[in-house]
């Protein structure tokens, strides 16, 4: 907790900080942790390659929740200002899921920890990397200020469940694979939501993990709205 408190706390406070650069500083930042996040996460996929007797361990391939704004900042930051509203739904996506993954990542940093003592710090570092991302879109007011903005990121989210599923689906004979948390191979594992899902069953306690998800972003993007006002 004290080491989520005191990340947390640094990190927005970089974002408030960074919020103030120009335009084109502010572009460059984003191209720069645009770049980090795919080559970094390059680098871990190498090391857990190595680390695994050169076999691939599909357990670690990069789609969970946490996982997809390295996709989608590089895609942000290519396209023009004539694809301002996909944009503006990127930037959504970031803030809503980006920050709810970022921060409840640390409710059970079990699944932080590797074997290498490195690939922990990255995995540390990345979530703070994601809290500090959402904050920056909040801050420098690249997200959206109405509360129906959150239907077309929420709508993607639900498109990404379903391409999980089908990974989950179509790999599982490769190995380990739980992309999202909802595969119809394995109980529930998320703290709390194996809890219920030992009593609701293992199909309703995954539903209700997934909303849930949809609930606590739709709470971040209403309560990223306050911040718009702001321009100091």
């Amino acid at each position: 907790m004290c080491i989520f408190l005191i990340g947390s706390i640094l990190a927005i406070t970089l974002a408030w900080k960074s919020h103030h650069f120009s335009d084109n500083a502010q572009q460059q930042l984003l191209v720069f942790l645009a770049v980090l996040f795919p080559l970094s996460e390059l680098v871990k996929q190498i090391l857990l390659f190595i680390n695994n007797d050169c076999t691939y361990d599909w357990w670690y391939f990069p789609f969970q929740l946490c996982s997809i704004p390295m996709y989608l900042l590089p895609l942000y930051c290519l396209l023009s200002e004539k694809f301002l509203g996909l944009r503006k739904v990127l930037a959504n996506f970031m803030v809503d899921f980006g920050l709810l993954g970022g921060i409840f990542a640390f409710a059970d940093t079990s699944g932080m920890h590797y074997d290498l003592p490195v690939l922990t710090l990255h995995s540390y570092l990345w979530h703070f990397l994601l809290i500090y991302l959402g904050f920056f879109l909040i801050f420098t007011q690249r997200n959206s200020s109405l509360p129906k903005d959150f239907l077309l990121p929420g709508t993607l989210f639900l498109l990404l469940v379903g391409i999980a599923t089908l990974l989950n689906m179509a790999l599982h004979t490769k190995g380990l694979i739980n992309m999202f948390y909802v595969s119809p191979y394995y109980h529930m594992q998320q703290i709390v939501f194996a809890d219920i899902a030992l009593v609701t069953g293992q199909t309703a306690g995954r539903l209700i993990y997934l909303a849930s998800e949809l609930l606590g972003a739709f709470l971040i993007h209403l309560g990223s709205i306050m911040f718009h006002p702001l321009k100091s």
